[in-house]
């Protein structure tokens, strides 16, 4: 099942691969007849920019020939017009001439007749030939004047020819310039089709990469699924053979399945609990372990202690011999000065030696020498180790505490046993001190007072010392 999905899934990516190249090679054609038809375009554009421009041309040549033809119509004019009023001044000279001539030849026309000299006959002939040239000019005249006719003519045709080529030239200029400008709009839709066909060359050349690469993936995956195909269809054939062999060993394995599932319950079971055993084990070591560290540090800590109260018990002892040698002289100087009969009876009871030296005793003895022999870790004269294991019992859990407790249980026998004794030292004082009240009211008045003064100021000093070592 999972190499069929997996053979549909690579179906569908490769005919998703195909869509996707078809659509480039669509585009591609797309893009491709887009810059075909541009180029016709601009092939088009430029061959109507070079009608234009012949057109331009020509009509530029024609109005230069028109021109030329105007400027030497406008000299011939000139020149026909100087020639006319030549021609003009000669016949204005000739008609000049003639009528002198004609005035001068009424009166002398009866000698002329009379006398012909060939001056005379000379004048006529030059007055025939200034007639020929006056019939002439005058001809001259009359074609000189169609002349300027047919010239006006030719200038009004020229003019209105010109300003017909006028206007076509401003037109074609106008054209001109909407061709170049639709000429540089090309241009710049021509570079950006070819940035774009650039573009979508690269991205097509990009896609023929990727799907020569998706093919050539695509072909390995294949032979390598058919290989995985042929390979599993071996692996089924064998299956289906072992699964046939097997099927015959079912049977008879679901009983012994079954036992060892049985067996496999019981040997979760006591998985289970040597696990919860091995953990329990874990913590007690790391417990043991803390225990051990805390109970190195507290020992440290201890012997510290020890040492100072080793040293505060030397003071106080100091202090508590000083204190009984003047306890000894007062008691003295009170026994010597004293002759009442009653107070020796009362003194040398034997009640009194035994609390005196119980005084002694409790005062002379610090708590700290109780402690020699009440060291919890000692036992009949041996000391105890922590490795002697037959003195515990129960779990270790039970037996084990934190050093922090036992700091404290160990602060609080002590305590006890300071109480203990300033307990004992105040108790036989006060049978003392009943005693000497008692003896106060058979008679003693003044030294009995300052020694009970005496002795409240020493037990308020002992009080003193018991909470300064205490603190």
């Amino acid at each position: 099942m999972d190499t069929e999905e997996k053979l549909l899934q690579l179906q569908e990516e490769l005919k998703n691969v195909a869509r996707e190249r078809c659509q480039a090679l669509e585009e591609l054609e797309e893009m491709k007849w887009r810059m075909l038809s541009e180029e016709e375009n601009k092939a088009n554009s430029k061959a109507r920019m070079e009608m234009l421009e012949s057109e331009l041309e020509k009509a530029k040549e024609s109005e230069r020939r028109m021109l030329e033809s105007l400027t030497c119509q406008t000299k011939q004019l000139e020149q026909t017009k100087i020639l006319l009023e030549e021609a003009k001044l000669e016949i204005r000279s000739l008609n000049e001439s003639i009528g002198i001539l004609e005035s001068s030849a009424g009166p002398k026309a009866s000698t002329v007749e009379k006398g012909v000299t060939p001056e005379v006959a000379r004048g006529s002939q030059e007055i025939g030939a200034l007639r020929t040239e006056l019939r002439l000019a005058l001809a001259a005249e009359e074609k000189s004047k169609k002349a300027m006719d047919d010239l006006a003519l030719v200038l009004k045709e020229v003019t209105t020819e010109s300003s017909w080529m006028k206007e076509k030239l401003c037109q074609t200029q106008c054209e001109l310039e909407n061709a170049r400008g639709e000429a540089e709009r090309l241009k710049v839709m021509l570079k950006r089709m070819e940035n774009k066909l650039r573009v979508t060359t690269e991205e097509s050349k990009r896609l023929k990469s990727e799907a020569e690469e998706s093919f050539a993936a695509w072909n390995a995956k294949e032979t390598g699924f058919l290989e995985c195909m042929k390979m599993c269809e071996d692996e089924i054939i064998n299956m289906k053979q072992e699964n046939a062999k097997l099927a015959d060993l079912h049977k008879s394995a679901r009983q012994e399945i079954s036992k060892l599932r049985d067996i496999l319950k019981q040997a979760i079971n006591e998985a289970s609990v040597v696990k919860e055993a091995l953990e329990i084990a874990r913590k007690e070591n790391s417990q043991l372990q803390d225990m051990l560290t805390e109970k190195d540090n507290s020992l440290e800590n201890m012997a510290q202690e020890l040492e100072c109260l080793k040293a505060s018990e030397a003071a106080a002892l100091d202090n508590v011999k000083e204190l009984q040698s003047l306890l000894v002289a007062s008691s003295s100087i009170d026994l010597s000065s004293t002759s009442n009969s009653s107070y020796k009876d009362a003194f040398r009871s034997p009640r009194t030696p035994a609390s005196g030296n119980a005084v002694r005793k409790t005062m002379a003895k610090y708590p700290s020498e109780n402690w020699k022999h009440e060291d919890p870790l000692t036992e009949s004269g041996r000391r105890l180790s922590l490795g002697d294991s037959d003195r515990f019992e129960g779990s270790i859990l039970d037996l084990v505490e934190s050093p922090r407790q036992k700091k404290d249980e160990e602060v609080v026998a002590v305590a006890e046993k300071s109480s203990l004794t300033t307990k004992s030292l105040h108790a036989s004082s006060d049978q003392v001190d009943r005693k000497q009240l008692n003896g106060m009211e058979n008679g003693w008045d003044s030294p009995i007072r300052q020694k009970l003064k005496k002795r409240q100021i020493l037990r308020r000093f002992g009080d003193m010392l018991r909470r300064s070592i205490h603190n």
